[in-house]
C-alpha cells in the first residue's frame, strides 16, 4: 500500500533518481503587454493623421509572487514536473509516477510535491477525504486535523497528523501538508519528518511553499 512518504508498508531499497538537486533560476518574467504602434508624421497638405488606439492584453490567470531569496542550506530547484521551490542542499529527486520526493541525505526528512484536477470538493474537500483514509494508509494514525486556508489568497487546506512511521527503529513521524486551488489546478505540498525533528521539519515546510512558484508553458 502507498504511503503519503512514497513507501509502502515494506519499505524498498532507497533508490533516488537523480543526484543532487542542482541549483535553478526562478520562472521567466511573463512578456510584456501589446505596444502602441508609431503614428505617422503630419503632411504639409493634409491633417494628421488620428494616432491609433492603444490596446491592452487581458490579464494573465492568477500567479503567485515568485520565490524571493532562497536561506542558508536550501538551494532552488527546478524541477521537470513544471515547478520551482527550495529544498535543503543535498536533497536528492526520486518519483513514484504521481508524485515527487526530495529526500535529505540521511533520508529523515522528506518534501513531496503532488499537482491534478480541482475535485468537486475542492482543496478542503480533498484534504477531509485524504484525512478519512488516513488509517489505512498510515499505521497509528493520530493527532490529525484538517482546516481551510488560503495560500496567496486562493482557497487552501492544512491538514497534519502523526504515524507510527516506516520503521520501529525510526519511530514516529509527523507531517506537515497543504494544497490549494489555481487555475482549475490543484497544488499539494507537503513534508514530514521523525516527531523529534519537528522544528526542523516546520521550516522545511515553510520554505517550500513559500518559495513554490508554477512554471508556465
Amino acid at each position: 500500500m502507498a504511503l503519503l512518504d512514497g513507501r509502502t508498508q515494506s519499505p524498498p531499497a532507497s533508490a533516488a533518481s537523480t543526484a543532487a538537486a542542482p541549483a535553478a533560476p526562478g520562472p521567466s518574467a511573463s512578456p510584456s503587454a501589446g505596444a502602441t504602434a508609431a503614428s505617422p508624421g503630419p503632411s504639409a497638405t493634409t491633417a494628421p493623421a488620428p494616432a491609433p488606439a492603444t490596446t491592452t492584453a487581458a490579464p494573465p490567470p492568477s500567479t503567485p509572487a515568485e520565490a524571493g531569496p532562497v536561506p542558508r542550506g536550501y538551494v532552488l530547484v527546478t524541477d521537470e514536473r513544471g515547478f520551482t521551490l527550495a529544498v535543503p542542499r543535498g536533497a536528492r529527486r526520486s518519483t513514484d509516477g504521481e508524485r515527487v520526493f526530495y529526500i535529505t541525505a540521511d533520508g529523515a526528512v522528506r518534501v513531496g510535491i503532488r499537482t491534478g484536477p480541482v475535485p468537486s470538493g475542492g482543496a478542503f474537500g480533498s484534504m477531509r477525504a485524504a484525512d478519512a483514509r488516513g488509517p489505512a494508509g498510515n499505521p497509528g494514525y493520530r493527532d490529525n486535523t484538517v482546516i481551510p486556508t488560503t495560500h496567496d489568497g486562493l482557497p487552501a487546506a492544512l491538514w497534519e497528523f502523526t504515524w507510527n512511521g516506516f520503521t520501529a527503529a525510526e519511530g514516529p513521524r509527523h507531517t506537515y501538508d497543504i494544497c490549494w486551488e489555481q487555475d482549475g489546478t490543484l497544488h499539494d505540498v507537503w513534508v514530514s519528518a521523525p516527531t523529534g525533528r519537528t522544528k526542523e521539519a516546520r521550516a522545511v515546510f515553510d520554505t517550500a511553499v513559500d518559495s513554490y512558484v508554477r512554471r508556465r508553458g
